[in-house]
């Protein structure tokens, strides 16, 4: 009953302070950042992503053939 009573109060407690809304954003009013190294070449990381599912595959394919 203890740990009920604790979690509700601690739910009330947080739906209040949810209420105040985002801080501001921080430096200039209305500049965006710049772009993340990662923005840019988004399809090296794709690539790599799929190399590397194949080469699990692969290692995967190997292992149960050499079991046989």
């Amino acid at each position: 009953m203890a740990s009920l009573i604790y979690n509700v109060l601690l739910l009330a407690i947080q739906v209040a302070s949810g209420t105040q809304g985002p801080p501001p954003p921080a430096g200039k009013g209305g500049t965006r950042a710049p772009g993340t190294p990662i923005d840019e070449n988004i399809w090296i990381l794709l690539a790599i992503g799929i190399l590397f599912g194949l080469y699990i595959l692969y290692k995967r394919n190997r292992a149960t053939n050499k079991a046989s």
